[in-house]
């Protein structure tokens, strides 16, 4: 679309269903089950097993003039893979992707399950950071930098050995954080000395134990609902399920955004989109609105909207390969907002391929709301903001963060800049799981200016929330109950590393985060009216003991918190933030006295019980509008 496609605000242009039929508009094309056929080729059928030689059934793209340019080739995955540091033809889309009854069908891996963990690292590559987070000088310049070597059991090394060609054999695993996913084909594997070598290195270093898988392989094509695509000859082997024979399948090939352009004023209403390996909708303008659609089975994001005024309403977003919503808009400098909105809609299901930092809303720039959404099943995080005045309130959350420990429901993190956005009146809970151990709202790595209030995180298996060394956050009013470490912890990071530790290319005296601040109009007449926090701001690394320097956890308030945790403990507190911070009438309680807190907890009821032990203590505690939190 361009402009010329533009209704306009007495005029818009609407595009909807015809009738009650369904529409779908698909970037990729469809295939007959019918038209697969049993493997005949004696060298491909070797290759497999015996119970997989029965099962396999493949199909000729030839047939529908479907070339190797339409499918492509595998490039790296992974929001931390580092690809774009080696020569060659490195980088580029998603590989076309199959799909069964819209169900997303595994490339061939081994395991079929879960994951491998790394032995012993024999030599670490050249990562971006050494183990203290200290960024390495060379990583900005450096081209093919040396990879990591890891020793293999002798039993993976005699299967690795197994598998007729290592070509376009792919590794994919979290290498050293369970926040940093990435892939690389295999670069060297030495039988004789059991070790193996991704091709690309770890951007953050090695580490025995680290979970990962192999992909791409077609001697490990044994279970339902895998794939490979010898992509030499066109070829699509599948393993099927026993209900194959009235199945729908499809093969995703446009590497463009379904929807793309510049335009004002437009709608759609009703319409479903799916299979491209870019985004479903990216849409650039003012007052575009997409309600009642359903956005299933892309590679990329699902919505992605920049402009003034648009709305993203009543929709289902599921099996994306990266996020669902993203909204950006607004004046920075001026603190005009974008006003662009993801209200009332599902999104579950997300982050397939990325497995980290892929959200389900996504808000940037200033003044753009999330609202009355929920959202649940994913690896990593619901919601996450960069910017001002943005406003995430009555979502709700639940199975999220499903493999990630240092990770938060509701997250942003690593600014002193980005004061003024609201996370009010969200319920969040059932984080975690397998041990992995998430926060609930996680204002990371010294992020200041926000206000928490009213929330209900519920069985949270590290911290209800979690506050990393900012200045100026306002946390009240919120009911925590059944955290694994602490309800609130609340640290002094930015502050203890300026000078050294682990954060001190961020709060250190030119850090990332003075950077941030300088870039900003922190400054600026409007920025300081609006938050008249920042006219007290200290730069001065003479005066570090001074409340108003920049890096000090200072004017906090902690206040009306209602606290349920196995141990009755409020959480954990650094000095400086005690020292600088205002934390009073907050109510802790065991969980043995949720039915004195309570009204029926046990079936899901938490609003204050009549004569809640918890208003002795929080006199001035507002009862929370659950009936008003998730979709409408």
């Amino acid at each position: 679309f361009t402009y010329d496609d533009s209704g306009t605000s007495e005029c818009p242009v609407t595009y909807c269903a015809y009738g009650d039929g369904e529409v779908v508009i698909n970037g990729g094309v469809s295939i007959s089950p019918k038209d697969f056929v049993k493997v005949t080729d004696e060298n491909v059928l070797r290759r497999f097993t015996k119970k997989a030689q029965k099962k396999i059934v493949c199909y000729d793209l030839k047939n529908i003039e479907v070339t190797a340019e339409d499918y492509g080739k595998i490039y790296a995955i992974g929001s931390y893979n580092t690809a774009a540091k080696y020569t060659g033809d490195t980088t580029g889309p998603l590989y076309s992707e199959l799909f069964v009854n819209d169900t997303r069908m595994t490339v061939a891996r081994y395991p079929n399950e879960g994951y491998l963990k790394t032995g012993e690292v024999v030599s670490e590559g050249e990562q971006r950071e050494d183990s203290n987070h200290q960024l390495h000088d060379y990583w900005n310049t450096i081209v093919n930098p040396r990879s990591d070597v890891y020793k293999v059991s002798s039993s993976l090394a005699k299967r690795i050995n197994s598998w007729q060609t290592l070509d376009d054999v792919w590794m994919f695993g979290f290498w050293k954080y369970d926040w940093a996913d990435a892939s690389s084909p295999i670069g060297e594997f030495d039988y004789t000395n059991k070790t193996i070598s991704p091709k690309y290195v770890s951007m953050f270093g090695a580490k025995q134990d680290a979970p990962y898988y192999f992909f791409n392989i077609l001697e490990e094509l044994d279970t339902e609902n895998e794939w490979y695509l010898d992509r030499e000859n066109g070829i699509i082997y599948l393993y099927p399920s026993d209900d194959f024979e009235n199945a729908t399948v499809d093969l995703s090939l446009t590497t463009k955004n379904i929807v793309d352009g510049k335009v004002d004023y437009i709608t759609f209403d009703g319409l479903t989109f799916k299979g491209t390996r870019s985004d479903a909708i990216n849409l650039l303008g003012r007052s575009i609105t997409i309600k009642n659609c359903l956005v299933k089975n892309v590679a990329g994001n699902a919505i992605v909207l920049g402009g003034q005024d648009n709305l993203v309403s009543e929709c289902e977003i599921t099996h994306t390969g990266k996020g669902g919503i993203y909204l950006s808009g607004g004046d920075t400098a001026k603190l005009i907002s974008g006003n662009n909105r993801a209200d009332n809609n599902l999104i579950h299901d997300w982050s397939d391929i990325y497995q980290t930092y892929q959200p389900a809303v996504t808000l940037s720039g200033v003044g753009n709301y999330c609202t009355h959404n929920e959202i649940y099943n994913s690896p990593h995080e619901a919601i996450t903001f960069s910017g001002n005045n943005h406003t995430i309130e009555y979502n709700v959350i639940h199975d999220v963060c499903l493999l990630t420990s240092d990770a938060g429901a509701i997250y942003a993190g690593r600014h002193w800049d980005w004061y003024g956005n609201k996370i009010n009146y969200n319920c969040v809970y059932n984080l975690g799981s397998n041990g992995f151990t998430p926060d609930g709202i996680y204002l990371d790595d010294a992020l200041s200016g926000q206000m928490v209030y009213g929330n209900l995180i519920i069985n949270v298996p590290k911290n209800g929330i979690l506050a990393g060394g900012g200045r100026d956050n306002d946390i009240r009013n919120n009911v925590i109950i059944n955290t694994g470490d602490y309800g609130i912890q609340y640290d002094q990071r930015a502050i203890d590393c300026i000078y050294e530790g682990w954060f001190h290319d961020y709060s250190g005296e030119n850090g990332g985060m003075w950077q941030n601040l300088f870039n900003s109009p922190w400054q600026s007449e409007i920025w300081q009216e609006a938050f008249p926090q920042m006219k007290d701001f200290i730069t001065d690394f003479s005066r570090t003991d001074e409340a108003g320097f920049v890096a000090n956890p200072a004017n906090n308030i902690v206040t009306d918190n209602i606290l349920v945790n196995a141990e009755g403990s409020f959480g954990k507190v650094g000095e400086k933030v005690i020292k600088y911070s205002t934390f009073e009438n907050n109510a802790v309680f065991k969980l043995t006295k949720q039915n004195k807190i309570f009204t029926d907890c046990k079936n899901g009821d938490y609003s204050l019980c009549e004569n809640s032990k918890a208003l002795e203590k929080v006199k001035n505690f507002e009862p929370l509008p659950i009936s008003k939190m998730g979709r409408y």
